[in-house]
């Protein structure tokens, strides 16, 4: 079993969302996922309550050894616990202030040698100061999800991008792939050492 944490304290930048479809793209591996919303928003478990998943979402982490290959802790805004997972995503917008938060937030993680994977999202490509941020953060091997109209889709039925209902939707598999290429990232580094992702300048 791997336990993967999804961490950053500023609200709002993408964590629920990367919870729930990197879920579903392990799903589409044909690995047995599980979501543990850590959040008091609860929006995974509003997900989960949709009945559209196809994985299950818990409130807490459980007592004993889930069955499951892989757990997936979504947890929520103003959290500057240490996460417990040996692998942190760690999402985070491209404005100056959600940078400023992931970097704080990165000198914490940086002595605990756990493997981080930094993703930037939301991203408006038309400006110069998003477009800087996106190069910056993929110097230090950092995950693009770009915007898309197919998560506002998935929302409003409760479900993830890789519902089938959305097979047609537009770009809908480049979006797919990008959560497939992160689930990789992940998978990959369960076995290496420690790896750290630099601070955006």
């Amino acid at each position: 079993m791997q336990l993967v944490s999804v961490w950053n304290p500023k609200g709002g930048q993408g964590k629920s969302l990367i919870a729930i479809n990197l879920s579903a793209a392990a799903v589409e591996l044909g690995l047995k996922p599980l979501v543990v919303c850590d959040d008091p928003q609860g929006t995974a478990t509003l997900f989960s309550r949709g009945g559209r998943l196809s994985f299950d979402v818990v409130e807490k982490m459980p007592a004993k050894k889930p069955n499951a290959d892989l757990v997936i802790i979504d947890h929520g805004a103003r959290d500057w616990d240490l996460p417990p997972a040996p692998i942190v995503l760690m999402p985070t917008k491209p404005d100056r202030s959600d940078i400023a938060t992931y970097q704080d937030a990165v000198s914490l993680l940086r002595p605990t040698g756990k493997k981080v994977i930094p993703i930037i999202t939301d991203a408006q490509g038309h400006r110069a100061s998003h477009a800087r941020a996106v190069r910056a953060m993929r110097k230090i091997g950092a995950f693009e999800l770009r915007s898309s109209g197919v998560y506002g889709r998935a929302a409003e039925d409760w479900m993830s991008i890789f519902d089938p209902s959305l097979n047609t939707a537009y770009k809908v598999g480049e979006r797919r792939s990008e959560f497939s290429a992160i689930l990789t990232a992940v998978l990959n580094l369960q076995n290496q050492p420690g790896q750290f992702a630099a601070e955006v300048a």
